[in-house]
């Protein structure tokens, strides 16, 4: 059985990820209240991965230059910001020598291979400057949106495999916990969400083909359980994310 998300379904599920979560909020209050006081005045910025530039529009006015990276070329069309430099790549295609004092890498280790985020931070240390930073944030093992995800799949990829990786290669670090969340005004924008994390993260696109409709039926059913959960009292859908910054020192 066929089961996909209809292009206006992508279109709802990004809205709602870039209109309503919280992260470039949450990581920018972080960098304020606990690193920038431990980097140079007007540090620089690398941004891998950086979407459609939110996080570093929210941090721009404590960086002296921003360099983002992003292979999608629609995700930076809108972004602009005097002096910033913007490299329709990923961290691997970026040929500059160039060193930062904050390297981030937010949310982009679930396209990651799992066995290769060994090597991958390797890369994003080898940006840092000697004395810098290297921030990645990642959705934790906890909470509501991780609950979703493990009632469909036990493979979820969260911050707990990357905690593993980094003791194996005994870097000291630090976590931050922070809370993000999506919201929406109807059923149907949070169920449509609800499917895009399903399908997107934990069913392939040969397992959704190979379900019978009564299969296809049921999985559908659980979906809609969830969505109807996030419905809080005041009528608004809402689904939060438990996630860790985890900031790694470069001597």
């Amino acid at each position: 059985m066929n089961i996909t998300l209809s292009p206006q379904d992508y279109a709802t599920a990004f809205h709602l990820l870039a209109k309503t979560a919280r992260h470039h909020e949450n990581i920018g209050q972080w960098v304020e209240q606990n690193l920038l006081s431990r980097m140079p005045k007007r540090p620089s910025l690398l941004d891998v991965g950086a979407g459609p530039g939110t996080v570093a529009r929210r941090l721009a006015p404590h960086f002296g230059s921003l360099t983002l990276l992003e292979p999608n070329r629609n995700q930076l069309s809108a972004f602009e910001h005097p002096g910033a430099q913007l490299f329709h790549t990923d961290l691997e295609g970026y040929q500059s020598p160039e060193q930062y004092d904050l390297v981030l890498c937010s949310h982009v280790l679930y396209h990651v291979p799992v066995a290769n985020w060994g090597r991958f931070v390797d890369r994003l240390l080898a940006r840092v400057r000697p004395g810098g930073y290297c921030l990645i944030v990642l959705g934790s093992g906890r909470g509501q949106n991780y609950e979703l995800h493990r009632d469909f799949t036990q493979t979820v990829i969260s911050s707990e495999q990357l905690h593993a990786v980094l003791k194996e290669k005994q870097l000291p670090y630090e976590v931050a916990t922070t809370l993000n969340g999506f919201s929406a005004t109807s059923f149907e924008e949070m169920y449509t969400l609800c499917r895009f994390f399903v399908f997107e993260d934990c069913c392939t696109p040969e397992q959704l083909a190979a379900l019978s409709e009564h299969e296809a039926r049921a999985l559908d059913a659980r979906i809609r359980k969830h969505a109807e959960r996030c419905q809080e009292a005041d009528g608004v859908y809402r689904l939060t994310q438990d996630e860790d910054l985890i900031l790694i020192p470069k001597p």
